[in-house]
């Protein structure tokens, strides 16, 4: 028979209960990691494949049964994460494509028009859309899948905004535009070029009506969408009050940030900062994915000098990487 569970932090859970001391400490665990690294439960239970309202149940002591198994499975998952943490990914460094598009996002939720950000591939727009929605709350981030329609479209607006999703496209329309009217939201649409034309009508409606900010994220086909004067789109692109020019990569400047940042150190030797630039050719996922955690596993780990050459190494023998025939500038 199992042991009678101390409440210790988690009031929800009875003496009697099914829950053992292990179980209690390591519900404790999870909603301590959640607390210190500022994750809500919704993340860990969409990282973990649980339902919300099971994982809800599981931290607050009252599972109809032995929660052992999904508290394993938590812990298994947060194991995971912190691992990540370790493995060469940055803080987020606010470098110039930050600054660049978080004053297009500000100017477009004081105007409540629409804003466009266009890039290319890697240069870290989707990670920007996260970091902004952290630090300016009334900030709705949907992340547009293949021909998104417009009842899936609405239904994440509303789940987002903790509300009960109501049936029928004219009725979540109204809803969404009764939450959202006189209130000082922001829209980022993220790969916004994977929208069905359907539902980006929908969103200038929501746009017009409601007379919120609405940002569109996307790479330059999003351009070839939106721009031309007489396109499907046209009512969209006479919104438009910010579209910077597309962008193309992140400053040499930005990756050096990253670099230092990453392996926590102010002063490195200039040509490991030059080779790393030159392979990563201006994608910031590219280094922070590839090249820098190949560099920790198979440097670092080591104790091996950090150099060029044992970049060039890495690149060659562990990520299949030619070697660049120049080295880029800033």
């Amino acid at each position: 028979m199992n042991a009678p569970a101390v409440q210790a932090g988690l009031p929800g859970i009875k003496a009697k209960s099914h829950y053992t001391p292990e179980d209690v400490q390591k519900a404790e665990q999870v909603l301590d990691w959640l607390e210190k690294y500022k994750q809500p439960r919704a993340w860990l239970a969409k990282k973990a494949s649980l339902p919300s309202g099971t994982l809800s149940q599981v931290l607050s002591g009252k599972y109809v049964s032995s929660p052992t198994k999904q508290l394993n499975q938590l812990l298994s998952v947060l194991d995971t994460e912190t691992e990540r943490m370790k493995d060469g990914t940055p803080d987020y460094v606010v470098g110039s494509v930050h600054k660049l598009l978080n004053v297009v996002c500000d100017r477009t939720r004081k105007q409540q028009n629409f804003g466009v950000i266009t890039g290319y591939v890697g240069i870290g727009k989707t990670r920007f859309c996260v970091e902004y929605q952290k630090a300016n709350p009334l900030t709705l981030v949907i992340e547009v899948s293949p021909s998104m329609t417009p009842g899936v479209f609405m239904d994440e607006l509303l789940e987002k905004l903790n509300n009960a999703v109501p049936h029928g496209l004219s009725a979540k329309f109204k809803e969404i535009k009764r939450i959202l009217k006189g209130t000082n939201y922001l829209i980022l649409v993220d790969e916004a070029e994977k929208m069905s034309g359907s539902a980006m009508e929908y969103l200038r409606r929501i746009r017009d009506t409601a007379q919120v900010g609405v940002v569109l994220v996307g790479t330059e086909k999003l351009t070839a969408l939106i721009k031309p004067k007489h396109g499907p789109f046209q009512q969209i692109y006479s919104r438009v009050g910010m579209w910077p020019k597309t962008i193309e990569t992140i400053t040499r400047d930005d990756a050096d940030d990253i670099v230092r940042r990453t392996l926590t150190a102010s002063e490195l030797p200039d040509d490991l900062l030059e080779t790393l630039w030159a392979y990563c050719e201006g994608s910031a996922r590219m280094l922070t994915e590839n090249l820098l955690p190949a560099l920790r596993d198979f440097g670092i780990a080591y104790n091996k000098p950090l150099s060029a050459e044992l970049m060039h190494a890495i690149a060659n023998k562990v990520l299949f990487m030619e070697r660049p025939r120049a080295q880029g500038a800033r």
